[in-house]
Formats: C-alpha cells, structure tokens, sequence
C-alpha cells in the first residue's frame, strides 16, 4: 500500500471523524409530534409575514440535547428538542426561527455554495471540511485552521459566514422589532449556549476560528435593539409553548430540568417521567390533575393517549386520541395511532373498503411509516386488491434491491389500472 503524506493523512483521518459526525447528526431521530409542527408552523408564518417572505419554510424537529437549529443545503430548518428544553419563553424560540429563516430568505446557503465552488482550486477533502463544518453548527469548534489544508480558504469562508451570522443576527432582530417582542430570554439563551460550549472545551480564542461571531458582539448587538415599549408579549402563545416545553423535558433524558419548570407544567412534565420510569399509577395521577385545571386543552388528551398506549392499554387510549381529533381533526399522528389498531374481524367488506379509501391520505403523506403500510397490506389482502398487494410487498422490502432493479420494477407496476395506487407508486418514484 502506498504511504500517505502527513498532510493528506490528517485530511482522511478528519474526512471520517467529520462523516461519523454528520452521519450521527444525520440519523438523529425525528420528533412527530402533531402540537409542536402546528405551534411552530404557526410562528413561522408570523415571521413569514412580517418580511414578506413568499417561500414554504419547511423545517423538521430532532431528538437531540444540544441547544441548536440550522438550515441544511435543501433549506429545511432542523430544531434539536434541546432548543425547545432550554428556551425560557416563545419569544426565545422564535429568535431562533427567525435567524435561521433569515438565512432562507437571504439566499445565504446558496451563496456558501458558490464560495465552494469558487474554491474547486482546493482539494476535495478540504471543501468537503468546509462543508461538513460549516453543517455542525452545533460544533463550530471543529472549523478551525487545521480543518481545511489551505489557510487562505478556511479564513475567507470563516469570514464569510461570520458576516451572513450577523446578517441573520440582524434579521431576526429586525422581525422582532417589526413585531413589537422583546424578552431577555434571548440573551439567556445565548449565554447558556457559550456555557455549554465552554464546558465542552470551546474556548473563547477558539471563537475566532468559528463561522458564527463571538458571543458577547451578539449579546450587544440585541442590547442595542432591546426596545421595551409597546411589548407585545403573548400569554396566551407563551403558555401553550410551556406546555410543549414541559412534554419536550418529561420525554428528555434530563430529568433534573423539571424542577425548573413552574405549574402546571412541572406535574405535566412529571406524569411523562412517571410513565417512561414504568409508573402508570402516578403518571395517569399527574396528567387527570392538569386535566381537570386544563380541560379544554385537548393535546393533555392526546399525551394520555400516548401513556396509556405506551403501557399497552389500546383501546382507552384510542379514546383519547378520538377525543384530540374532535378538536383537531388533522392530527394525522392520532390518526395513525387509530387506523394502524383498528380490528377488522367484525367488519364486512363493504366496510374493510370504505377503511381502505378513506385513509389513504395516512398513506400518502407517511408513505415511509412501516405501521400503515402493513396495514395496508393487511387490507388489500382481505379485500384481494393483488396490485396492491403485489407493491406493498415490494416497498416493504425496498431495501434489499439496487436502484436500477427499484425503477425496472417501478416501471412495472406503473401499468397498473387502479388510478389510486398509480398515484402512490408515482409519489414514491419521486422521493427515491
């Protein structure tokens, strides 16, 4: 085997730490969660319409502990748990939103692209740093000097993304001022997050050779837009956001966070730990207790429901998610729990079917979800639908098959006449 030279073994050795980290990032796992997707749609398109920002933000929710969010090269916004764990208020949040909408809305991803393209001088490896780094914002300490080989591009792209940090730093202010919100939990946020990276071994001369400013240029620039007047504070968005925070920390892995938290969201966050420690008796206590304060709160159903079903009580917790959907009739994840656990023994045909077509929208909006594709199964087998039997069975093993053997077959079942299941197949084609 040929010998590497120091330079382009320190690259490789970077090359796979950067790829195990991204990889890791990458198949963190995604939150659904029916309360939290509508709360922060709802935000966005405050932000949205404050900036005249046309575009459809998309933006998915992981379970990750750091305090973070970011926007990928596709421009979807990712928000780790661990931002909604340690935001104070909404407004806090909404910061963090609206910076990173700032960066959308000012085309900053496709720009950092064009620096990279402008740097294909550069060897492979080293753009690649510059990419993977630029990516973990949630580790800025990894784009140092001795990521990139070349000096000269590390330094112009750290420069680069200090001024678009600023700039979304700056949008994100702007949009809160055009709202009329402030609240300090801003600052906290920030500071909490430099703490956090300090404890990490991030020090403050490292900063210099982050893509994001230094903390305290941040922390001053807010103080110089804090403007108290006419503060629209929103109660009534606040309490719904502790509620979603109080779920956030209960479902968390830091359970000492709870003790942070005031009422009622210190007893909600406390019914999730009793149920993930294996104390049904005590979580379902808990969650009647805020219940009967809160009855009109129909997400504290859907949160009994999720207990209940997790300790294998099935058919009380369907009633609860019945009763979130006479609320809120578009939460497809109670709509899963409901259709994925419906018994079809006692049901004729004619009923089997009518199941069969009017779930399809489950289908096709969650056409990766395993439950309801073998639901699916399940009915196309009673009801003898050999096309979709014959499909489901070869999505459901998609994996196992390369991509030119996935189009062969697709190309077959294409030719099918059942115009609802062409329009499946077609959907799927387009996501492969």
């Amino acid at each position: 085997m040929k010998k590497l030279d120091g330079g382009l073994k320190k690259n490789l050795l970077l090359f796979f730490l950067l790829f195990f980290i991204l990889s890791h990032n990458t198949l963190s796992a995604q939150i659904l969660d029916y309360e939290t997707e509508q709360f922060i749609n709802e935000i966005i398109e405050d932000i949205s319409k404050v900036n005249n920002v046309n575009k459809k933000i998309k933006f998915k929710i992981t379970s990750n502990a750091d305090i973070n969010a970011y926007v990928d090269f596709q421009n979807v916004i990712h928000i780790n748990s661990g931002l909604i764990q340690h935001s104070e208020d909404y407004i806090a949040l909404l910061s963090v939103l609206a910076h990173e909408i700032g960066h959308i809305d000012l085309n900053h991803i496709s720009s950092r692209k064009k620096i990279i393209e402008d740097n294909k001088k550069y060897n492979n490896l080293s753009i690649f740093s510059v990419i993977a780094g630029s990516t973990l914002t949630n580790s800025p300490s990894f784009l140092q000097t001795s990521i990139v080989s070349s000096a000269a591009l590390s330094n112009k792209y750290i420069d680069f993304t200090k001024e678009q940090e600023m700039d979304a730093d700056l949008y994100a202010l702007k949009t809160l001022a055009s709202m009329n919100i402030y609240s300090d939990s801003i600052i906290k946020l920030l500071k909490k997050i430099e703490e956090k990276l300090s404890d990490k071994g991030f020090s403050k001369d490292e900063q210099r050779l982050s893509t994001h400013p230094y903390f305290e240029d941040r922390i001053q620039l807010i103080k110089n837009f804090r403007n108290n007047k006419n503060n629209n504070f929103n109660t009534y968005h606040n309490n719904r956001f502790n509620y979603i925070k109080a779920k956030f920390i209960g479902y968390g892995d830091n359970h000492n966070m709870i003790n942070y938290l005031n009422e009622p969201f210190k007893t909600y966050a406390e019914s999730i730990k009793y149920s993930r420690n294996g104390n049904l008796k005590m979580s379902l206590e808990a969650i009647n207790q805020i219940i009967e304060k809160d009855y009109n709160n129909s997400f504290l159903m859907e949160t009994k429901a999720d207990i209940l079903y997790s300790h294998g009580f099935t058919n009380e917790a369907i009633k609860f998610y019945k009763k979130n959907l006479e609320q809120y009739p578009f939460n497809y994840y109670a709509q899963i729990r409901i259709f994925e656990n419906i018994e079809t023994k006692e049901l004729s045909l004619i009923q089997i079917e009518n199941i069969f077509d009017k779930n399809k929208v489950l289908l096709y909006k969650h056409f990766n979800n395993k439950n309801i594709l073998l639901k699916y199964l399940t009915l196309a087998q009673i009801l003898n639908k050999k096309d979709w039997i014959n499909f489901l069975n070869f999505y459901l093993n998609i994996e196992l098959k390369d991509k030119e053997q996935i189009f062969k077959e697709i190309a077959y079942f294409k030719k099918t006449k059942d115009m609802n299941l062409f329009e499946f197949i077609k959907k799927i084609e387009s996501s492969i």
